[in-house]
């Protein structure tokens, strides 16, 4: 859809389609040409009161509600291969896994959906791939009946990077919790291997199982549809209805080439409340 200046008419038109079928929604246009990063980091939080509230994010001390989503030198991964704990994936070029932003409750917060604006694409890569939730459920019910069953029930969750002082740096919950009217969903594959570090708890066979039953699924090309956010786009993401990953991405900063978007988080707004 493309941008208005009206915000609240704008998130009308975001929230049908978020609420709805396909569970996300895509803006073009955003006027974003005359915004340095740290004003887009204001701008674009701004926009997006009108669709719920803003959540702070980052680190304790220098949180903000517009968070960079850039290439600034950091990895997810050692030497060896292994997890590095403590990095913030999204400052690293790195491939990510299909997750779902809310899946540790960053901050003790819990996540309803998010919002990414596009402040410049890289010159390769960094598609990203989205995928609805249902659909991803109705197979694995169908197909994985007993890993699903494994699935709906506690794994551990490494959350140190997203903990405040006086939080715990891992949280017990299930991948997916279906007894509500809407699914709540925990995707973070990598998050759950790193847990057994700090519990002492190690994944079982049956755990193991679970999980590769979902990455088979989630992997399904079928399942997925797949964009390259542009200059200027802002896509906005029910977090529980569709989950997402990203493409390694390559800057070319000599030229000017660099992807960096906007990360707000939201959560819905009480019925009735003010924006």
């Amino acid at each position: 859809m493309p941008y208005t200046d009206d915000h609240h008419a704008l998130a009308a038109q975001i929230m049908r389609r978020v609420d709805g079928f396909p569970g996300y929604a895509l803006v073009s246009g955003v006027p974003v040409d005359d915004l340095t990063p740290e004003q887009a980091c204001v701008f674009a939080p701004e926009l997006l009161k009108s669709v719920g509230d803003p959540l702070p994010q980052g680190p304790e001390g220098a949180m903000t509600l517009g968070w960079l989503v850039r290439d600034e030198g950091s990895s997810r991964f050692r030497p060896d291969g292994t997890y590095r704990p403590g990095v913030y994936t999204s400052k690293s070029a790195d491939g990510l896994d299909i997750h779902n932003d809310g899946a540790m409750s960053p901050h003790g917060h819990e996540v309803d959906m998010f919002g990414l604006l596009c402040l410049g694409a890289a010159p390769v890569g960094g598609e990203s791939t989205l995928i609805r939730t249902h659909a991803v459920i109705d197979v694995l019910r169908r197909e994985y009946p007993r890993e699903f069953e494994r699935l709906c029930q506690p794994y551990a969750f490494e959350r140190s990077h997203v903990a405040q002082s006086g939080q715990a740096p891992v949280m017990w919950a299930p991948i997916f919790d279906v007894g509500g009217a809407r699914p709540r969903v925990r995707c973070n594959r990598q998050r759950v291997e790193m847990a057994p570090a700090i519990t002492g708890v190690p994944l079982d066979a049956g755990d193991l199982a679970a999980l590769d039953a979902l990455d088979e699924v989630l992997g399904r090309p079928a399942l997925q549809y797949r964009l390259t956010l542009a200059k200027g786009d802002l896509l906005v993401v029910d977090d529980h209805a569709v989950l997402h990953k990203r493409g390694a991405f390559t800057d070319d900063r000599a030229a000017g080439q660099r992807r960096c978007l906007v990360r707000v988080l939201l959560v819905r707004r009480e019925a009735g409340a003010d924006a």
